[in-house]
Parts: C-alpha cells; structure tokens; sequence
C-alpha cells in the first residue's frame, strides 16, 4: 500500500515529537537593525543556533518621529532681531549749541585778558617790567610772524568760505563749518595773541611804554580791540546757526533729495566777513603809514 505526502509528514512529525528533540516549531523573528541601547527580551527560546534571551541583547530603533522630536526640541533657533537706530537731532542741536557756548566762554575770557593786558599797559605803564629786558628783534619777528598768520588767516577764510558757498555742494558745505573752529582755535586766535603781546613789547622797548607810544600805535590797537569785538558778535555767534544749518542740508543730501541750495545763514555771513577784512586792512594802513607820526594828522598844522 502507498502512503500519500500527507501522511508521510504526519507520520515525520509524531516521531519527531515522541524521541522529545524538538519542542515546537516557529516561524523565525526578523533581524531588527542596531539603532539605540535599549535591551528588549524576547522570551526564552533554546535552539542550537540562539542562546538563551538571558544572554542575549537585542537593539530597537526609536520611531523617526520621536527622533526628529528630539531634535527640535533641544535645537534653539534664534530668531533675526532687527537693530533700529534712532539718532535725536535734537540732542545733537543741542550738543553743537553747548560747544559753541563754552568755545564762546573760553574766547571771552581770552578777550577779556588781553585787552586788560594792553589797558594796563596804556594807562600804568610798562608791564610786566620783565619785558623790557626781551631784545626789540624777538618782539618785532614775533609781531610780524603773528600779524601775517592773522590777517593772512582772517582774508584767507573769507574767500574760502564764499567760495564754499557759491558751490552749494553739501559734502564742501558740511566739511568746511566742521573744521572753521579749528582753524580760529590754531591759527588766527594763537596768531593775534602773539602780535598784540609783541606789539606792547615793541611799544615798550622803543617808546618806554604804550601809554607814551607814537599815535598810530594806540590807534592799531583801538582797532584790534574793535575787530576783536565784531568778529565774536557777528563772526563766532553765527558758525553754530550755520553748522546746524548745513547738517540739515547734509542730511537731506543723504536721502536723495536734488536741488539743494546753500542755507542763507551762510550766504549772510559773507557781510561779516568782508567787513573784517576791511578791519585787517585799516590795521596795517596804520602800520605802515604810521599816521601822526610819517603823516601827521591834519589837525597838527
């Protein structure tokens, strides 16, 4: 008798089940992939080829989603912060108007020392009597060195200024009212304080004092003292107006604006410092015409 397919397998697996070699039969378990340190016990499985699970130790991988939860979770974006500067053009008006009071407070002092100088020395006489032993050619290079820087500084600026002016170019404009107090505190100040101290020292080693000098040297003086007098109240007064002035311009320059012409506090100032000039130029027609002295007065006849 022939015994079909079937009945040979059930016939293997009674004898296989009676001798006791196999316990049970079972599908094999996928191979996982090794992500993370996380031990996952299976069960207790004894095959020829698996150890025990006490010994073994099997990986899992974390969902993709709690990684990426992770991930952004402990990553700090840090959002783009916008810095906006705010500039107060108040404070900077406010800024050039205090400069321009205590460069006005310092000049007015100077003005006030010098001219008490040269009073003490009209109406006193000789001081400091130290000067009468400075040789009388120390004193007249000095005179002549500060009158040039002087009056060379004050008819200099003026043409440049006007100049400046008629371009109406901003970047000119803004550079040039930025740097004229510079040029007033090194060269013309400095430069008329060397030439009236050396001018009292010339009148005081020739003359024996200012206070018994020829005419014409009292008279240059009086015109110092009256140039000194016009230039702080029209000159200095107005440099913080028209810096304030050109700021603006500048400013509106920046933002594209086209056309612009020069503010009229600059265009003004020129009168001022025409008539300035003209004061230098009274000054040296009494230097050298010496006007009582070469040319005596028409009163003396």
């Amino acid at each position: 008798m022939f015994l079909t397919s079937k009945a040979v397998g059930a016939a293997v697996a009674l004898l296989a089940l009676s001798t006791g070699n196999v316990n049970a039969f079972a599908p094999s378990s996928p191979r996982t992939t090794v992500t993370n340190n996380k031990d996952v016990c299976l069960g207790k499985i004894s095959t020829p080829n698996l150890p025990a699970c006490d010994s073994i130790s099997i990986r899992q991988p974390l969902p993709t989603s709690l990684t990426q939860a992770n991930l952004f979770s402990r990553t700090k974006v840090e959002e783009p912060v916008a810095v906006v500067e705010i500039v107060d053009e108040s404070s900077e008006g406010d800024w050039i108007d205090e400069s321009k009071k205590v460069e006005l407070i310092f000049l007015g002092i100077w003005a006030v020392s010098i001219s008490a100088f040269i009073l003490i020395n009209n109406f006193s006489g000789p001081w400091p009597l130290a000067m009468k032993q400075v040789p009388e050619r120390v004193f007249f290079l000095s005179h002549m060195v500060g009158g040039m820087l002087f009056g060379g500084g004050i008819i200099l600026t003026t043409c440049i200024e006007r100049l400046v002016a008629k371009s109406q170019n901003p970047q000119v404009l803004q550079f040039w009212f930025d740097k004229v107090p510079e040029l007033d505190g090194l060269i013309v100040v400095p430069a008329l304080t060397i030439s009236m101290i050396s001018g009292t020292g010339l009148s005081i080693v020739r003359y024996g004092g200012l206070n018994v000098a020829p005419p014409h040297v009292g008279a240059i003086f009086w015109t110092l003292i009256a140039f000194m007098s016009w230039w702080a109240a029209t000159d200095l007064t107005t440099q913080g107006t028209a810096l304030k002035a050109v700021e603006r311009m500048y400013e509106r320059y920046e933002n594209g604006e086209e056309g612009l012409t020069t503010p009229q506090v600059v265009v003004d100032r020129h009168f001022s410092n025409v008539v300035s000039c003209f004061f230098i130029l009274i000054l040296y027609s009494f230097m050298v015409l010496k006007p009582g002295t070469l040319i005596p007065f028409p009163w003396n006849h």
